[in-house]
This record gives C-alpha cells, structure tokens and sequence, in this order.
C-alpha cells in the first residue's frame, strides 16, 4: 500500500513510521515542556477527564501502536536461533516484569491518580522499576527485529523513559512530601 503525499510516494512502513514518530515526539515534547515550565501541568495529568490524560493516552497510543505494526511488517526471521531466543527472553521478561509491577502498583496508580506512595517490593530495590524493566524488554525488541526504523522509534522510548522520572518526581513531592523525600533519599532513582 503506497500513499502519495505532497507528491511523495510513501509506503505502509514509512507511514506508520512517521505516526509513531510524531506520537513519541509530540509526548517527549509535552513532557519537557512540563519539566521546563512548572506551571505548565502535563503528566501525572490533574484527572481522567482532563485533556492531559486524553492527550497522553492518544498520544502514547499513537506512538505504539505503529510501532507494533512496523514490527511486524519488518519481521524477518534470522537464521540464529540464538538471536530469536535471546530477544524473547528479554521481551519477554522486560515487558513481563514490567506489566506485573504495574499490576501490583496499580493501574489508576501509574497514571496519576493518588492510591498511596509506593515503596515496597520492586519499588524498595528503584524508584523506577517499570521503567528499568521495559528497558529490558525493548533491547529484546531491537535483537529479534533489528531494523533502523524500529530502532530509532525503540529508542524514543527508551529516551520517553530516562526522562520521565524528570516529570513525575515533582508531582510526588508535592503529594507525598516528608514521606517521598525519605523515599528517595534511600533509594535510586534507576538501580
């Protein structure tokens, strides 16, 4: 499927390039300008009814889903089996863990919404621990499909998460004071 744009020929995977790129983009974007401008408030969003949160879940889905399809366009089977095995069990764990903290913390949690400083289990060994685990998941990514155009994209993920703490930490001072300063005096931000 081609689509022809300001004279342009451009095929199924440059397009769903492109809209996972403007996705990633336009959230990295919000989210700086939420870091540089502390009156400006994008994430954690005020409420599920706000534009911040319609904005953030529109646009992290603009961002993956493309990118999923592109995956799956790109797909070529290696001849090492090594590589498919590897990958898999970095997806695999990654992306596993990362859905079983998110579980544990609570979904409503993890967008924002008050439901109590979380600080024990994967959260006592980082403050950050969905992040670190997706990491591991996209470097299974990469491994099993190693193509340019889903590196780049695996890697504004990667970048999305390095600097989302940026923008959270603010938020949970604010809401947890005294109780988040301990919390983050005694463990890293990462690992």
């Amino acid at each position: 499927m081609d689509l022809m744009v300001f004279g342009l020929t451009l095929d199924a995977s440059t397009i769903l390039f492109v809209l996972s790129l403007v996705g990633g983009t336009l959230l990295l974007s919000l989210a700086s300008a939420s870091t540089a401008l502390r009156s400006f408030e994008f994430f954690p969003p005020p409420s599920k009814k706000s534009w911040q949160f319609l904005a953030f879940i529109g646009l992290f889905r603009l961002f993956v889903y493309p990118l999923i399809v592109l995956s799956v366009l790109k797909y070529e089977h290696p001849n090492d089996w090594n590589q498919i095995v590897l990958g898999a069990a970095f997806l695999v764990l990654g992306f596993g863990t990362a859905i079983l903290i998110t579980l544990q913390m609570g979904w409503r949690n993890a967008f924002g919404e008050r439901r109590g400083l979380q600080t024990s289990g994967w959260f006592r060994l980082s403050r950050n621990p969905v992040y670190v685990a997706t990491w591991i998941g996209l470097v299974g990514w990469v491994i099993i499909i190693p193509v340019m155009q889903v590196a780049i994209l695996l890697a504004l993920w990667g970048l999305m998460y390095l600097l989302a703490p940026l923008v959270e930490e603010p938020w949970l001072e604010r809401e947890y004071g005294s109780e988040y300063l301990a919390y983050r005096r005694r463990t890293r931000r990462f690992l």
